[in-house]
């Protein structure tokens, strides 16, 4: 379902880029933190810190980040900032941003988009044509092996059975298994309860977050599609831009 549904572009993406996904992460775990720097009284920091071990952040860089909310550490207020655009085609792109420097962002946003071929929209004129949906993504189960005294962690490929029969029985909506890969969607009430259940029946979670999904795809192609792809990792590597979706299917 768009962009965001090429699992495997998506984990190439977090591997090349290792500096911003701690970034990023360092990011997410400080807004987290505002509600409430404790994560057994936090339930979107205890997610955060789940997705941070999934993607092996440092323990140093997720420590940092808690003790700049706390106000141990010096720093700035962070921003939670979504963008709205028209792209090649008419195509529909919602862009999510999180920044100390709402100016900078904004520029760096406007900048990209005149460079290429997009066109900058008002609040809601773009994202009606989506659904937020709560999803959580697996590749398989995570295997612990004890290696010359070492712990080594595995990924055990996905049974597509055996998902479905444990996964369904929690409180999902939905669940699409493709290419060994399975995409849950839940509510944002049961979000929290299905992640932590999936952690400890050992999944291996590539992806848990809020998800804009689109309504009704668009399939370009020649140049339309080719400006889009240059103008959606034009995006993906500003430092400040967080996700980026598309209507468009890839």
């Amino acid at each position: 379902m768009g962009r965001w549904h090429s699992i495997a572009a998506r984990k190439a993406a977090w591997d090349v880029g290792k500096s911003k996904t701690y970034s990023m992460m360092s990011k997410l775990i400080q807004i987290a933190a505002k509600k409430w720097a404790d994560p057994k009284m936090n339930p979107s920091l205890d997610l955060v810190l789940q997705k941070a071990r999934y993607h092996s952040v440092p323990r140093d860089i997720v420590d940092r980040a808690i003790l700049k909310w706390s106000g141990q550490l010096e720093w700035e207020e962070l921003v939670e900032m979504y963008y709205e655009w028209y792209g090649p085609a008419w195509s529909a792109l919602i862009i999510r941003t999180l920044t100390w420097n709402t100016n900078r962002t904004a520029t760096n946003v406007k900048t990209t988009l005149n460079k290429f071929w997009g066109s900058l929209w008002q609040q809601w004129s773009v994202s009606w044509q989506f659904d937020e949906k709560w999803v959580i993504v697996t590749d398989g189960k995570i295997k612990k092996e004890i290696v010359k005294w070492n712990e080594v962690e595995t990924t055990i490929p996905l049974d597509k059975d055996e998902a479905e029969m444990e996964i369904m029985e929690l409180s999902v909506d939905d669940i699409s298994i493709e290419n060994w890969v399975a995409v849950v969607f839940t509510e944002k009430n049961n979000f929290a309860e299905v992640s932590k259940a999936m952690d400890s029946l050992g999944y291996h979670i590539i992806e848990s977050d809020l998800q804009f999904i689109p309504q009704n795809e668009m399939i370009l192609s020649g140049e339309d599609l080719n400006q889009l792809n240059i103008l959606v990792e034009a995006l993906e590597n500003d430092e400040d831009v967080d996700k980026v979706w598309t209507n468009v299917r890839f």
